[in-house]
């Protein structure tokens, strides 16, 4: 039998690693603390919710935030409308306008629906009495005096390009929900029921039905959410455990290989559960991410365990082996992990800071997982160890010939290591240049599963009327002046106009439109206006007055276009209301709602996390000269660090994309699961960099001893992560394939590029250890 390898002193893991001796000692009590942990953490995952918020991306402790807030509170229906698209060529005959009618009707009685608004709210001029009667009247009568009603309705200024098309064929029927009944009787009986009444009574009409609006959209990403995780679950572990299966074929170490990461799965789902975490955009890849991160350690960890035995350890001493000599190496993987997480917790975003500390948490619960569960497993399931000492196999083939593979790469690039290093450096350049030419990008359509109706309502409602995303901007005072108070009232009109005009935004809304309709009739006078807001609907109301009376809202809707084509909007209405504001500096008028806020705010954090890559690379890069106590070690991790974030950057550059909060959060965070193979490597190459040894040797054997294991948990990374290019929402595809390009450039980086950087130092630089 030979005697385990010692292991050489230098590498700092603060002794971190030797906790995976404490359930050595005892297996049997340590296994059955894991069991009531993990039963423990199985409670916690029941309390696991989903956020489907569309704004939790931008929320942040800045004023205009907290005046969105505002908003929400004291102007609900705004951001809580359900928008019915109702389509068809025969939607102004009289059967289509029939069915429309007898839909709104029954819209307006469904559960939960506090009001509705279409074009059959349109108004004819008061008569004596003030009374406006329905341009469309309850009965509808045939010939030239319905086309006389089809003529008034599609001229109402009030229903042309804001509720009708302008070639007749779309509709928009606007549901304003009670939050507290959408609460209680959950938003997807209360959207189910509105679009089933809305088909009954429209499709056999000959009508199409979308629904739209954020509601929708947020069940959408509910549904999407709760389904990805199913799919992440599955995938994620069937993958893992085949990988495991055919590289160890023994049942005993697929169980060692496998089951940690499930554990650490389980374990960090339920303590999100049980800090009453929610599952939400970032949130929804925790499940694949904490497979790849265990199965990373848990891989170098069963190999290290699998080699040692077919040399005649005993499982004991193979365990105490990999714990001794491997287990550094996970410290310090899964420290350059956490300190990618940590770094979102920098952001601005409070999404992407959950994001940062779930991950962090997860990250440190994974490590315990694999450094401390392992051993246990591995002792407790593991049999006949003699046999692996004698037997070959196939599974020692199939690894073998991982081995036989990488060695036959790394003395290609042993014997050309100045061209490959050059090459490599050229290349990073390249890339790093295409990558600075990358602009940040945001769309609310990203967000929301693209295969559902939420998008392609939204679609028409952009393409036939003014759009579909609110853009608010509300007034607000303290001076004691009323509503009605003439300088009230200007600054109402004013605003009203800088929407129109300077943003050219149509279906704009407020106080003013009632007034412009009472104008066009004769009798605009205060007390007019006043009996009017009086006799409208609460819910109608409260879009656009405070229930206080001492703010307003005016509210325009525009198409979802790219962040960056909306912030010169903003600034264009800002410009254009400054001097309203220095002419009534009582009052106080603030630009807002989703779009303006994703405006100002995406391009600053996304550039912001973008800037935060390279300085985690240096971070990281001082951690392992500290760690490996080598100047060189830091200086010789920057190229295959960076390599993958840049290039990656460029494959977007090539499909024409940008940079994208997903994108740059997959760079981060995958940054951190890369080094994994960096460390594992530099961790054995100093185990072979021994006096007499020439540095190609060396470098041979360490890369012959750990790529195998390297390889296999890159492809397990990779798929694992890349999982999410089967989910309905666009941000995580994105996200999916940014993962597998970078790990794949990773690999290729830790092949190829940084042993031929490490020999020509060796052979041209310094003839010093790592």
């Amino acid at each position: 039998m030979k005697p385990t390898e010692p292991q050489r002193p230098h590498l700092m893991s603060l002794g971190l690693n030797k906790l995976g001796l404490i359930g050595i000692k005892a297996p049997i009590l340590a296994a059955i603390i894991v069991v009531l942990l993990t039963a423990a953490a199985v409670t916690g995952l029941t309390r696991l919710k989903v956020d489907d918020s569309l704004s939790e991306l931008f929320r942040t402790k800045t004023p205009e935030f907290h005046t969105y807030e505002e908003i929400d509170r004291r102007f609900p229906s705004s951001e809580y409308d359900v928008l019915v698209v109702v389509e068809g060529k025969n939607l102004l005959t009289h059967d289509g306008l029939k069915a429309f009618s007898g839909a709104a009707a029954d819209l307006q009685l469904a559960d939960g629906v506090n009001g509705i608004v279409s074009m059959l709210s349109a108004r004819g001029k008061p008569d004596p009495t003030g009374y406006a009667p329905p341009i469309v009247p309850d009965e509808l009568p045939e010939g030239p005096a319905f086309d006389q009603i089809m003529d008034a309705l599609k001229s109402n200024d009030i229903v042309k390009g804001k509720f009708l098309s302008e070639d007749g064929q779309l509709a928009l029927i606007v549901l304003s929900l009670n939050r507290d009944f959408v609460a209680e009787k959950s938003a997807k009986a209360v959207i189910g029921d509105i679009e089933r009444t809305a088909k009954e009574d429209l499709e056999p009409a000959g009508l199409s039905v979308k629904l739209a609006g954020a509601p929708v959209m947020q069940l959408e990403i509910r549904n999407a959410v709760e389904r990805d995780q199913i799919v992440y679950n599955g995938l994620g572990l069937l993958f893992g455990a085949a990988i495991a299966a055919l590289f160890f074929r023994r049942v005993s170490l697929m169980l060692v290989a496998a089951l940690p990461p499930v554990i650490a799965v389980c374990w960090s789902l339920g303590l999100l559960g049980w800090f009453n975490f929610k599952l939400n955009l970032f949130l929804n890849v925790m499940t694949p991410l904490i497979l790849v991160m265990g199965f990373a350690d848990s891989m170098q960890m069963v190999s290290a365990i699998r080699i040692r035995l077919r040399e005649g350890d005993t499982k004991l001493q193979a365990v105490t082996f990999a714990v001794n000599v491997v287990g550094p190496a996970c410290v310090l993987a899964h420290g350059a992990t956490l300190l990618a997480f940590l770094a979102l917790l920098l952001s601005e975003s409070g999404l992407i800071r959950t994001f940062g500390e779930a991950g962090a948490m997860a990250v440190c619960i994974s490590f315990v997982a694999v450094i401390v569960v392992l051993p246990i497993l591995g002792l407790l399931f593991i049999r006949n160890e003699k046999s692996l000492a004698r037997d070959h196999a196939p599974a020692d083939g199939m690894m073998d010939a991982l081995g036989t593979f990488v060695g036959a790469i790394v003395d290609r690039v042993i014997k050309h290591s100045v061209l490959y290093t050059l090459l490599g450096v050229g290349l990073f350049i390249y890339f790093a240049s295409l990558h600075l030419q990358l602009e940040p990008r945001y769309r609310l359509a990203d967000q929301v599963p693209d295969r559902e109706q939420a998008l392609a309502a939204t679609g028409r409602i952009d393409s036939k009327l003014t759009g579909a995303n609110p853009f608010h901007v509300m007034i607000r005072w303290n001076n004691g002046a009323s509503l009605y108070d003439p300088g009230t009232l200007k600054v109402i009109e004013e605003t009203h106009l800088a929407l129109e005009k300077a943003a050219g935004l149509g279906n704009v809304w407020s106080l003013e439109s009632l007034r412009r309709w009472l104008r066009e009739n004769g009798d605009d006078n205060v007390e007019t206006v006043k009996k009017y807001v009086n006799l409208l609907p609460d819910h109608l109301v409260r879009r656009f007055i405070a229930k206080e009376q001492d703010a307003v809202l005016v509210t325009g809707r525009l198409p979802d276009v790219d962040a960056s084509q909306i912030l010169p909007l903003v600034h264009k209405v800002d410009e254009a209301l400054d001097p309203v504001r220095k002419a009534f500096p009582a009052y106080e008028i603030s630009v807002t709602g989703l779009p303006a806020i994703a405006a100002r705010n995406s391009h600053r954090m996304i550039t912001q996390l973008d800037e935060s890559i390279p300085i985690c690379v240096l971070i990281a890069a001082v951690l392992l000269a500290i760690a490996f106590r080598s100047f060189f070690v830091g200086v010789i991790s920057l190229l295959p660090g960076l390599f993958p974030v840049v290039t990656t950057g460029a494959m977007l550059w090539f499909l024409g994309g940008g940079l994208e909060f997903s994108s740059v959060v997959a760079l981060i965070v995958v940054f951190g699961l890369g080094v994994d193979a960096l460390i594992h490597f530099l961790n054995r190459l100093r185990l072979e960099e021994k006096p007499g040894v020439p540095p190609e040797v060396a470098i041979r054997n360490a890369r012959v001893l750990v790529g195998p294991a390297i390889i296999l948990t890159t492809i397990v990374l990779a798929f694992g992560l890349g999982v999410t290019v089967f989910s309905e929402l666009p941000s995580l595809r994105l996200f999916g394939l940014v993962c597998g390009v970078t790990l794949l450039a990773s690999l290729i980086a830790d092949l190829v590029f940084l042993p031929a950087t490490i020999l020509v130092y060796r052979r041209y630089i310094s003839g010093h250890d790592v």
